[in-house]
């Protein structure tokens, strides 16, 4: 198939002029009870600076009466509960009530009587008209979506779907709105879970939702309404370990059901989320699955109906979801592991499986293959297409400009090393004959020492051989140990770093090690960052490597004209493992000092490139700034405790002064001033005298600075070509802030990029033409006059069938399938020179950003 010269984004638009006017029901929140609220939580022990757990109270208002469609963070606001005709009052005063004694009083409080308290008379609804497409413009002229668009527009639109029973695939669907979240967003998901059949991972559910929320675009006047295909999975088998996520115990979401209403029977169908936490339980000795405090500690006051008791849910996930008046459902996360059998057939499975895995993950993978996600999108904007909202026009590709190869300098005759420490023979052959046979350096054992290989060619590069033995293996947790999970890494951290000794010269490490998924099939704590820290404070800096597999031939040879494939020349393993062995050997060289050649627009010149970062350590930053000069030289700087950026240190000194804990800026409330002082540092834009004038382009990340010092890099506040410093606050009610020129601020230019991440803010693309042409497709894509998106799939993402759809409830098997599908990198240049070419920065970003700084 050709391949596609434009790209579509699965988000939608707002036709201009278009209105969407609902009639709903306003309340605020009874002074009354407001007081009585805020004096329950004084006499909790809370000062009065915290704000009271309203997150509970939203989706548990938001969850029993499907009329209300917000309810507000602000308990003092006007607008509390927003709802159609006809919420009832009965059930949103209970509601506050059980809340009120749950989780805000103290434990047997008798101050007052919550349920005499709460009288459904005292919420008084008044009406008022939403335009749900409500949106102005910012100064900038990027969309100004109204409180409604966020807060409001989700739920409409998930209900729309639902009440179309929107097709797939030609074919009507039973869809149910999704659990409330606090944010506004909203799922419509395909209702019941489909039940999954597999005879290695045992029975499962699993379930497809689309996932609706608000975005904007810089400069663009338009609010985007993205819908997020993903899917669900929940277990039927018992639930034997689900991994800790940080320092907390175990914790997980379930998902709740009421076919015949929560607390009446004409509730429509909607899905609850309830977080619970494997917590110590006194009268069983042993930690057990409870209830968070919150929603559905609140819930269990409220309905009449018999509530799932956690643990018996996780006991028996499968009785759980199919039957009681209240199904229960836990919504699966990765590295969960199930039993292979009942929990009273255990010794019935060791007589007859022996040899078989007693545990198991669960049987479906994630992702979508790129039709389901067009598929979806396309319904989804006929569905949507009558109130007013339309598909996104194609963007077109910005076009191949020639590009020149560039190498950073290296100093002559510089030798390089590598320690390689493995498990097996076969990844140790894997790595060393990638260096032979795809970077064509040639192998020369040390006639001295066997485990010493120096290889020659254009660079020198000695390997030093060693066994990883039990480095490889993960950290245990005793049980009964309730020490943070941070205290366990730090300490096998401090053993392995003695272990090593210091590193007699500059080397860097690639160790064989399992992926984390292994180690939470384990129930160990994957100790990779543990070795990252130790391997580094040593003076080596780490890379890690999964165990490699040998080619094994097609079971049958491939039909037509296909070449068959073959192991990658001169070895034993397949060109895919050469690669990933290869670049785990480049990333080795690059911590080093060695980066490699890149390519620049010929256009372009010789610019010096910046690339800024802020990792979150707790509540410390560390912002790091990494700099190419146009010689080739890589230097890093970090930041002192008051934000100024240090001396700078040679690029391959930064893991060992980040390990030692160079750079760290704590918590205070001077942190974001500190933070705005070193990207002032390092943009080089200080006082006349002090200027840098010298031709450079600063990549910087959207999403780790725009709240952390820098408010110019905001969709709202971003100017072309009209720069406001960092540290500079926007207040959007004031007079605007001053701006700098690039005359003054001559050789600068910025480009804020920004990924998907995890608020999901860039829409998936795909080739729009992709029933001619490719739908997997890279390059560069131009969506507006400075916003383009660059695509670069990775080879691992091109395995799934193209054709093997998920959306096919006859071929359920597909869902076994894991699929992993590129998402856009948006580039924005904001600040640029005269004359510069905005379409040569965005295709310079998109080649040498391979993860966005």
């Amino acid at each position: 198939m050709t391949t596609s010269d434009s790209m579509r984004l699965t988000s939608c638009t707002i036709t201009p002029g278009t209105r969407w006017n609902v009639n709903c029901q306003v309340a605020a929140l009874p002074t009354v009870w407001l007081e009585a609220l805020i004096a329950a939580y004084r006499r909790r022990g809370f000062d009065k600076d915290w704000s009271l757990p309203t997150r509970s109270l939203i989706e548990l208002l938001i969850g029993l009466d499907p009329s209300v469609v917000y309810v507000g963070h602000k308990l003092s606001g006007d607008r509390f509960i927003v709802a159609l005709p006809g919420a009832d009052t009965q059930v949103l005063a209970a509601a506050v009530a059980a809340w009120a004694i749950t989780m805000v009083a103290p434990p047997g409080d008798r101050e007052v009587d919550w349920w005499e308290l709460c009288q459904p008379a005292d919420l008084t609804f008044r009406a008022e008209t939403v335009d749900l497409f409500e949106y102005a413009t910012w100064p900038n002229g990027t969309a100004a979506p109204a409180a409604a668009m966020f807060s409001l527009l989700p739920t409409f639109l998930a209900q729309c779907v639902a009440n179309a029973r929107m097709p797939l695939l030609e074919r009507s669907r039973d869809w149910i709105l999704g659990p409330p979240q606090s944010d506004g967003r909203r799922s419509a998901v395909l209702w019941p879970p489909e039940k999954l059949e597999d005879q290695k991972a045992g029975d499962a559910l699993v379930t497809a939702k689309i996932t609706l929320h608000v975005e904007t675009v810089p400069a663009h006047p338009v609010p985007s309404i993205h819908a997020d295909l993903s899917i669900s999975r929940f277990p039927r088998m018992p639930v034997s370990y689900v991994p800790a996520r940080g320092d907390g115990p175990p914790g997980a979401t379930i998902w709740l059901h009421a076919p015949e209403g929560f607390l009446r029977e004409v509730e429509p169908h909607t899905l609850l989320a309830a977080p619970v936490t494997k917590a110590w339980a006194k009268g069983a000795g042993k930690r057990q699955w409870q209830w968070s405090p919150g929603m559905a500690t609140v819930l269990a006051r409220l309905t009449h109906l018999p509530f799932p008791y956690p643990e018996k849910v996780f006991t028996d996930p499968a009785t759980a979801a199919d039957e009681g008046k209240i199904r229960a459902y836990v919504l699966y996360s990765e590295g969960t592991k199930s039993l292979a059998g009942d929990l009273d057939d255990l010794a019935a499975l060791d007589a007859e499986q022996a040899g078989k895995a007693r545990a198991l993950l669960h049987a479906a993978n994630t992702g979508f293959v790129p039709a389901d996600h067009m598929e979806a999108h396309e319904q989804l904007a006929a569905v949507l297409g009558p109130l007013g909202l339309r598909m996104y026009d194609s963007c077109p590709r910005a076009g191949k400009r020639n590009q020149r190869r560039a190498r950073p300098a290296e100093v002559p005759g510089q030798d390089y090393a590598i320690e390689l420490w493995t498990q097996s023979d076969i990844t140790r052959e894997a790595v060393l004959a990638a260096i032979e046979h795809h970077h064509n350096l040639t192998p020369h054992t040390d006639p001295a020492d066997p485990d010493v290989i120096d290889f020659t060619g254009d660079i020198s590069l000695r390997v030093i051989l060693k066994d990883a033995g039990h480095l490889g293996a993960g950290i245990d947790r005793p049980e009964r140990d309730e020490r943070p999970q941070s205290t366990l890494v730090g300490l096998h951290a401090r053993r392995v770093a003695e272990y090593l000794g210091a590193s007699p010269g500059p080397r860097a490490a690639i160790l064989e090690l399992e992926d984390d998924r292994y180690f939470a099939r384990a129930r160990k704590i994957d100790p990779k960052p543990a070795l990252k820290k130790a391997f580094a404070r040593t003076g080596r800096p780490l890379q890690c490597m999964t165990p490699a597999k040998l080619f094994t031939p097609p079971a049958k040879p491939p039909t037509g004209k296909k070449k068959p494939p073959e192991p990658y020349l001169g070895t034993r393993f397949a060109p895919g493992t050469i690669l990933r062995a290869s670049a785990v050997v480049n990333d080795a060289l690059r911590q080093l000092g060695r980066l490699g050649a890149y390519e620049t627009p010929e256009t372009l010149p010789d610019l010096e490139q910046i690339g800024i970062w802020l990792h979150h350590s707790g509540k410390t930053c560390i912002p790091i700034a990494i700099r190419l000069g146009t010689g080739g030289t890589a230097t890093a700087y970090l930041a002192s405790s008051k934000g100024a950026a240090i001396q700078p240190i040679p690029y391959r000194d930064l893991p060992r002064a980040l390990a030692n804990g160079q750079g760290r800026i704590p918590s205070g409330p001077r942190q974001k001033a500190h933070v705005a002082d070193f990207l002032r540092n390092v943009l080089g834009t200080g006082d006349s005298t002090s200027r840098d004038a010298h031709d450079r382009v600063v990549f910087v990340r959207s999403a780790t600075f725009r709240r952390w010092g820098w408010d110019w890099l905001q969709d709202k506040h971003i100017l072309a070509d009209r720069l406001v410093l960092p540290g500079i606050e926007i207040d959007d009610h004031a007079e605007p802030p001053l701006t700098f020129s690039p005359h003054e601020c001559p050789g600068l230019r910025i480009v804020r990029v920004r990924d998907r991440a995890s608020y999901d803010e860039v829409a998936r693309g795909f080739g729009a033409d992709y029933k001619t042409a490719q739908v997997r497709i890279s390059g560069i894509f131009r969506f507006s006059e400075r916003t383009f998106y660059a695509i670069n799939p990775r080879p691992d993402q091109m395995q799934t069938p193209l054709g093997a759809t998920k959306l096919d409830p006859d071929i359920l098997r597909n869902f076994t399938l894991q699929v992993a599908n590129p998402v856009p990198l948006e580039i924005f240049p904001a600040f640029l020179q005269p004359g510069d070419d905005l379409v040569a920065y965005a295709t310079l970003t998109s080649a040498n950003i391979q993860t966005p700084c």
